[in-house]
């Protein structure tokens, strides 16, 4: 989706929200004046958190409720302030044209692949031990038991294709993914430009 095509969306739910949270802070002071059941604190803050800050604010204001208590004085302020920051920092947009001074061709990085070593991931409430018993029967080597994600680098039995050696690892018990060892190539490296006085 565009963002042309979401921002009408998110401006009417900012309107919507914004509109609910001033009449539910108006409600509640209503329900304060009459002994009535209270709206909870929490979903009073809950509302300007989801962006209802502007509403909250001025609900606090119209309707001089929960003006002196401190987390509203000083917290709806301060989650307008954060909203109203990143709003600034996710619209903001610098395009840069730029135009090489002589004529470059375009190169088109081409990813080829290791021809023997591929990638496996795992699924982590399997756990890797029917991938390990895969790895033994079909006589692969390990060439990295990766530590933070689920997954291996493994290299291929010399008699097999890895074609068929990555679909025979695609049926393991466990395996969600199993794909090429990629290798990307700098083809043209940049080098510094050395200042001579």
């Amino acid at each position: 989706m565009k963002d042309q095509n979401i921002l009408p969306i998110v401006l009417v739910y900012l309107v919507i929200i914004n509109v609910v949270a001033f009449l539910v802070f108006g409600l509640d002071k209503w329900r304060a004046r009459h002994s009535k059941w209270r709206i909870s604190e929490a979903t009073l803050l809950a509302l300007a958190v989801v962006g209802g800050s502007v509403g909250a604010w001025l609900g606090m204001s119209v309707w001089h409720h929960k003006t002196l208590h401190k987390k509203f004085k000083y917290g709806i302020p301060l989650i307008l302030a954060a909203q109203l920051a990143l709003l600034l920092l996710t619209s903001c947009k610098t395009k840069q044209t730029i135009e090489p001074s002589a004529p470059v061709e375009a190169q088109r990085m081409e990813a080829e692949h290791s021809p023997d070593v591929f990638l496996v991931m795992y699924d982590e409430q399997v756990g890797k031990a029917p991938l390990l018993k895969a790895v033994k029967e079909y006589k692969c080597e390990v060439k990295y038991d990766y530590r933070l994600m689920n997954g291996m680098a493994l290299r291929k039995p010399a008699d097999k294709t890895l074609e068929a050696t990555m679909q025979l690892f695609r049926r393991v018990k466990g395996v969600i993914a199993v794909e090429y060892d990629h290798i990307y190539r700098l083809t043209d490296p940049v080098r510094p430009k050395l200042e001579v006085k």
